[in-house]
């Protein structure tokens, strides 16, 4: 239970860079260059490799949303400057992006 609640989002805020104030309290924030790099879509993740299809170079440097709506209860669609608005941003997806990896166990035998 503590799991989903910390995949649900209590604010959603666009303004210089996207903010999420998630239920549990943790506040993220995310570039928008970042996060359009990011895009999880079908046109910029290829399906069945999984190899990123979008350059990074090929985003505008001043990428912005234009708005943004839910999907259900667990994703985001985000409606970008260059005209993409293809990709769901789900929720663990999000806060995946924002947490810090856990850090990595010391290797046994150093």
């Amino acid at each position: 239970m503590e799991q989903l609640k910390r995949r649900k989002p209590e604010k959603i805020l666009l303004g210089e860079d996207l903010y999420i104030l998630w239920k549990d309290g943790h506040e993220s924030h995310y570039n928008y260059l970042d996060l359009r790099d990011a895009c999880p879509c079908a046109g910029c993740i290829n399906e069945i490799t999984g190899e990123k299809m979008l350059e990074r170079s090929s985003i505008p440097q001043d990428i912005h949303p234009l708005g943004s709506e839910y999907v259900g209860n667990y994703a985001l669609r985000i409606h970008w400057s260059d005209g993409h608005s293809t990709g769901l941003y789900n929720f663990r997806m999000l806060r995946d992006l924002s947490d810090p990896p856990p850090p990595s166990s010391p290797q046994s035998g150093s």
